[in-house]
């Protein structure tokens, strides 16, 4: 579980390496960053990076993706039509037919570029064809998980839609030469829902997309940071009952909350919104500077990159035992069920204490040496072992 060290041999220049992924794997908006990252890394490492969209072409996908939804208008209706229509299309875009689409998409763009040493195929939109070569999945959940915890429009395909999903990511996994996932949890689900061989599945985890600052922290003055864009599937609320309740004990305590999140009036804690502007990146790391403790007990989190982001700028985390965030967190903080909040408010007491929250975000700084893209890259191309690659200095799984 060792990340590489400073002289870790580098994969042979001429390894060509294609990221295949839904959009052009280099726009750093796509799967927040997870795609450019991973590609950018891998140049760093010594691969030739080939990006390769699946995007149909621009005047086919927009009318493909609106026909798709037309056919799902009443299994999506919304409150309103413009909602329904935004909705519906978003539903279009995992469908199975879109899918198939984007599948005949890669087809033709493989024939077209030099044939590489190995493909990275990031998310299960499409299938490679039998002539492709090598290739390694990346997930960090897999369709079965998705049924379980629904996210971002699934819950609205029709369970002959959701079943077609998974045979092609269930075909995808056992064609695949190994099934790279960012935790434990993703890969009990490859290997248990799936039926692959646990010797074919290998914890890769992700990196950090940020570095924050370290600096301005006075350990005595407890601070606790939320940041979720997504306010519900986040759990603001039950941090809010939580922090609202530790609050009535220790006066001292203070929560800063960047999210899209509804008017807060609760003693103690500051709303910034979401600070996506660029303008507004220099507070956003402030508050992990000034921060003691980071906590998102998230409904479910199938990997949580901001914990690591956290546990790299020295913080522990308090986060959710659903999914993937325990594995990140490690004994770097405390993973607590999003629905019991006796725990979530234990957890809170007891990382509002100063001697705890400092000794373990040192733990947690420690560990976060495990989640740079770099360390990701190099455990990715171990587990694609394409030709002219000597794996033995690279990363290990973890």
């Amino acid at each position: 579980m060792s990340a590489p060290g400073p002289g870790a041999p580098q994969a042979d220049a001429t390894a060509g390496i294609g990221v295949v992924f839904e959009t052009d794997p280099r726009d750093p908006r796509a799967w927040s960053g997870v795609p450019a990252s991973l590609s950018a890394a891998l140049g760093a490492v010594g691969a030739t990076v080939e990006h390769i969209s699946v995007q149909p072409p621009r005047v086919v996908y927009p009318l493909t993706r609106d026909v798709l939804a037309l056919l799902r208008l009443r299994r999506t209706r919304q409150a309103d039509l413009g909602t329904t229509v935004a909705f519906s299309r978003l539903v279009a875009d995992i469908s199975p037919e879109m899918a198939a689409v984007r599948t005949r998409v890669l087809a033709r763009r493989l024939r077209r570029l030099p044939r590489p040493d190995g493909l990275v195929q990031i998310g299960s939109n499409v299938s490679p064809p039998p002539s492709a070569p090598p290739f390694v999945t990346f997930e960090d959940m897999t369709i079965a998980q998705v049924t379980q915890h629904p996210y971002a429009g699934w819950a609205a395909l029709s369970p002959d839609s959701l079943d077609r999903r998974r045979r092609r990511q269930s075909g995808l996994f056992h064609r695949a030469r190994a099934c790279c996932v960012a935790s434990p949890w993703a890969a009990r689900s490859v290997v248990s829902d799936y039926g692959v061989a646990p010797g074919k599945v290998h914890v890769v985890g992700m990196g950090r997309n940020h570095e924050l600052g370290r600096d301005s922290r006075d350990w005595r003055e407890p601070r606790f940071l939320f940041v979720g864009l997504d306010w519900e599937r986040k759990n603001g609320e039950g941090v809010l009952r939580g922090f609202a309740r530790l609050r009535r004990s220790n006066p001292a305590v203070r929560l800063d909350v960047v999210s899209r999140h509804p008017p807060i009036d609760v003693d103690g804690v500051t709303g910034h919104g979401p600070l996506d502007r660029p303008s507004e990146r220099a507070t956003y790391e402030g508050l992990f500077g000034t921060a003691t403790c980071f906590v998102l007990p998230s409904h479910y989190e199938p990997f949580g990159i901001v914990h690591a982001e956290a546990a790299a700028a020295g913080i522990p985390s308090i986060g959710t035992s659903v999914g993937g965030a325990s594995f990140v967190i490690g004994e770097g903080g405390r993973a607590v069920y999003p629905g019991d909040d006796e725990a979530l408010f234990a957890a809170l007491v007891q990382l509002s204490e100063p001697d705890v929250a400092r000794r373990l975000g040192a733990v947690a700084a420690e560990r976060s040496a495990l989640f740079t893209w770099r360390a990701v890259a190099e455990r990715v191309l171990r587990a694609l072992s394409p030709p002219g690659v000597a794996t033995d200095g690279l990363a290990r799984f973890l």
